[in-house]
């Protein structure tokens, strides 16, 4: 008998079953269940043409474009995974298997499809929770992304930005860099002589590199995949955000499943999308990378005025900031409780403060200091030269020396070569660097290996109908409890951080009961905060991709059992934040973890209060389950780590070169020996200024003796 082949690409009845069991978790409901939501102002007219107007996934029509979408710009191995579980589910012979029933999915009721889900969320078998984890995470953050307008309104969420300025006084940059014209000939060879060095990449270890170049007197090409926007463009919804400004709409997974990654994909990188939080490199981290990977200069002052260097051109400080309630509750409550808690500098220069809770879809207001705001308009003014929209397919290397490169205009699909340089730098990011490096034809053992993700889950907490948190309104990361962040006298724990606070990011932390209950606590989103439980990995796992679909990234990661257990004991430590600083509720997303709800006023608590330690007592014997909590990523490290021990402990030498060809140099995240154990900006631009430092020298004419 012949064995069937599955396609390559979903096809428009396997997304359908999708959407079939979307319309399970989030459905029509009572004009009763969302007034028990809102204010006694809000009409009986506007309620009803609310659940008239936003019932279910499957009518909203764009809600089938993205799933679809979603699954077939995925990996060739997933999008076949993907189809053969539709497949099986709406088999009357194999569908028994998962689902218990005779019943098809399709001909399954509302009632039917919410339970099936629940089972599949409770189940001892991991590959069950493990389906209720892909189906309702894709679900409801599709959902939330294409919420209606009266949706927004009765969660106060404004959509876009609605300031125009941050200050009385501020001036928008109206700085615009021009784009190189790309080739639009099939093979032709755009050489460039009078450019030094091409860089492949435009996050923040690229606009170091540029900056630190163009001091010494050389030109770079900045190359960059996503497209370029200037600030006046960047107003973005979050559905038209992730879209347009993060590798894969937004859309990412480990190949198991267990954790969404979000990674930049403009103009700028993740320094366009990022959060604004500055943290230095931990000393044990620094030492570590010494000790064990023989990076003689991170032990070094070296390494100081790199760090210094960066800390000051972004004019890092926590003055003038207003924090969120989010982060007053880590700061005031760490105070309170005696735990080690302080504001997060923010690298916004010398502006007044920084009150952009959309940043994370790029400033609009020219303040943050990232690539495009600081880090090269120097090296604009200067000569260097710049290529949006633009994918490199190959580093070409003869001989061991790289000599060109081989790139795809990502519009037109055309293929032409770059060459004259004199020295190549990838900073495509730890997810992309591997991918290019491989399809180079570099053999190196470590390219793709050692991938480091500080895993993070979500706690949230609500305040309330009285309270009005309004996240938006405010800078999103600006504190951190670093209570539990060395539990094992090596720099591994977790830190308490505070999350941003969007109704998408927000929906992915909210746990499901029924289709009532998450219907409602999406309509209470501006009641509640998120903080962030983030850890420094111990965990570790590889980066790979399908021949078959390049574009597509494999991200094989595991997030181990120590790791879990460190995010537990952050769980712990920020709900005792949220209980002292008056959080009416406290909800972990793992369904088997209690809630905790209290009416007792702020000032009459105590971390003592019975009710509270009887819970924490019972919530501390149940450890993090590997499906059941929502974990993330929006930090990828290490992926082509430096090291000082030779090609068989890493794939770069002490100035980021690869050993196999010595003028292609790496300057991202990637070249991290282990995680930094914070948010690794400042990790990274450090160690891509000592590296540019070396390029710099290399490049200089050599005295003879």
């Amino acid at each position: 008998m012949a064995i069937p082949i599955i396609p390559v690409e979903a096809e428009d009845r396997h997304v359908e079953l999708l959407v079939t069991l979307a319309d399970g978790i989030i459905h029509e409901t009572t004009p009763d269940v969302i007034r028990a939501s809102l204010p006694s102002s809000v009409s009986d007219a506007k309620i009803k043409e609310y659940i008239a107007t936003y019932s279910r996934p499957s009518n909203i029509p764009k809600f089938f474009e993205i799933a679809k979408r979603s699954i077939n710009t995925n990996t060739i191995d997933a999008t076949q995974q993907f189809i053969l579980l539709a497949t099986v589910l709406d088999s009357r012979i194999l569908a028994p298997v998962l689902t218990n029933s005779l019943t098809l999915i399709r001909d399954m009721t509302l009632e039917q499809r919410g339970a099936l889900l629940a089972s599949w969320r409770d189940s001892p078998i991991a590959q069950k929770r493990r389906l209720f984890r892909v189906f309702y995470s894709l679900t409801i953050a599709t959902f939330i992304k294409l919420a209606s307008d009266l949706h927004n309104e009765f969660t106060d969420y404004p959509k876009y930005e609605p300031k125009d300025k941050l200050y009385e006084s501020h001036v928008v940059d109206t700085f615009k860099y021009p784009m190189l014209e790309k080739p639009s000939i099939e093979g032709f060879e755009l050489h460039i002589p009078d450019i030094d060095v091409i860089i492949i990449g435009s996050g923040s270890g690229a606009g170091v590199v540029a900056q630190t170049l163009c001091e010494e007197g050389f030109k770079s090409l900045i190359l960059e995949k996503g497209k370029y926007y200037s600030n006046d463009e960047l107003n973005f919804s979050d559905l038209e955000g992730y879209e347009n400004l993060f590798q894969n709409g937004g859309i990412m997974a480990t190949k198991n499943q267990q954790a969404f990654i979000l990674a930049g994909s403009t103009f700028g990188g993740g320094s366009t999308v990022n959060w604004s939080a500055c943290l230095r490199t931990p000393f044990k981290v620094r030492k570590e990378w010494y000790d064990d990977y023989g990076l003689e200069w991170a032990a070094t002052d070296s390494y100081d005025k790199c760090q210094d260097y960066v800390w000051n051109k972004m004019g890092a400080n926590h003055k003038d900031i207003d924090h969120a309630i989010s982060n007053r509750t880590i700061i005031e409550g760490s105070e309170k409780l005696g735990y080690a808690g302080r504001p997060i500098e923010q690298n916004i220069g010398n502006h007044e403060g920084h009150n952009c809770g959309f940043c994370h879809t790029g400033c609009k207001f020219g303040v943050k200091q990232g690539s495009v705001n600081c880090w090269f308009k120097e090296s604009a003014n200067t000569g260097s030269k710049f290529m949006d929209q633009v994918r490199v397919l190959q580093i070409i290397h003869v001989g061991g020396k790289a000599v060109g490169v081989l790139c795809e205009d990502t519009t037109t699909g055309v293929k032409f070569k770059i060459t004259g340089p004199k020295k190549f730098v990838v900073s495509g990011g730890s997810l992309n660097t591997p991918v290019i490096l491989k399809q180079s034809g570099f053999k190196n053992k470590h390219i793709g290996r050692n991938l480091k993700l500080h895993p993070v889950s979500g706690l949230v907490g609500d305040f309330g109908k009285d309270v009005k948190t309004n996240s938006f309104a405010h800078p999103i990361m600006t504190s951190v409890c670093t209570e539990v962040d060395d539990i094992d006298g090596k720099a591994h724990g977790a830190k308490i951080e505070t999350l941003l606070n969007t109704p998408f990011i927000q929906s992915v932390f909210t746990r499901w009961e029924s289709s009532d209950q998450v219907r409602q606590e999406l309509l209470n989103y501006n009641h509640r905060i998120i903080l962030l439980l983030i850890t420094r990995d111990k965990s570790s796992g590889t980066i790979s991709y399908d021949p078959r679909r390049p574009e597509a990234i494999e991200v094989d990661y595991e997030v181990n059992k120590f790791d879990r257990d460190a995010l537990h004991k952050s769980f712990l430590i920020g709900s005792d934040l949220l209980y002292i600083e008056g959080a009416k509720e406290i909800i972990m997303p793992q369904a088997w973890i209690p809630r905790f709800k209290s009416v007792k006023p702020k000032h009459e608590r105590a971390i003592t209060d019975k009710e509270y330690v009887e819970w924490r007592k019972a919530v501390e014997k149940i450890p993090f389950d590997y499906y059941g909590v929502p974990y993330g990523s929006a930090h990828q490290m290490s992926s082509c780590r430096i090291s000082g021990k030779g090609p068989s402990n890493g794939a770069l030498d002490l100035k980021g070169r690869l050993y196999e060809c010595k003028n292609v140099y790496v300057a991202d995240a990637s070249v991290m020996p282990t995680a930094s154990g914070a948010n690794p900006m400042i990790t990274t631009m450090t160690m891509s200024r000592y590296i540019a430092l070396g390029i710099a020298k290399d490049l200089k004419p050599q005295a003879k003796l």
